[in-house]
C-alpha cells in the first residue's frame, strides 16, 4: 500500500474554523445573553411580586389587629363598622383550623358580647401575630 498523500492545506482549514466559530459566536452570543437576562428578569419579578403579596398581607394583618383593638377599647358604631370592614380579609391568611375561633369571635364582637370578646382576644391576637412571624409561601 501506497501512502496518501496529504494535500489538505492546514492554514485554509484553519481560516474556515475559525471563520465558523466566529460567525456561530456572533449569532449565539446574543441569543444566550438574551435567554440569561430574561430569566433574571422573571426571577427579579418574581421577588418583587412576592414582596407586594407579603407586604399586603401584613398590612391587613395590622389594620385586623388594630381594628380589633379599637373596637374592644372604645365600642361604638364607627369602631364597629371599620373592625367589621377589616376584619374579613383576614381569613385569606389564616389556617382553617383557626375559623372557627375567629368566627366566635366575630360573634361575640357583633352581638356586643364584649366581656366573651376580651376573653378571646390574647388567642387571637397571639394567632394573628404569629402569621406576621412567619414567612409567606415561596412562590406566588
Amino acid at each position: 500500500m501506497q501512502p496518501v498523500p496529504n494535500d489538505l492545506d492546514w492554514s485554509a482549514t484553519a481560516a474556515w474554523i475559525a471563520l465558523a466559530i466566529s460567525i456561530t459566536g456572533t449569532i449565539l452570543g446574543p441569543i444566550v445573553t438574551t435567554i440569561l437576562t430574561n430569566h433574571h428578569q422573571i426571577h427579579l419579578h418574581r421577588l418583587s411580586l412576592q414582596e407586594k403579596i407579603t407586604e399586603e398581607r401584613n398590612s391587613i394583618i395590622q389594620q385586623c389587629i388594630a381594628y380589633i383593638g379599637s373596637c374592644l377599647a372604645y365600642p361604638n358604631d364607627i369602631n364597629q363598622s371599620d373592625f367589621g370592614k377589616h376584619f374579613f380579609a383576614v381569613y385569606a391568611y389564616v389556617p382553617v383550623d383557626q375559623w372557627e375561633l375567629l368566627d366566635k369571635f366575630y360573634c361575640s364582637i357583633v352581638g356586643a358580647d364584649y366581656s366573651n370578646a376580651r376573653k378571646m382576644l390574647p388567642q387571637i391576637i397571639h394567632s394573628l401575630t404569629s402569621l406576621l412571624r412567619e414567612s409567606p409561601p415561596a412562590n406566588p
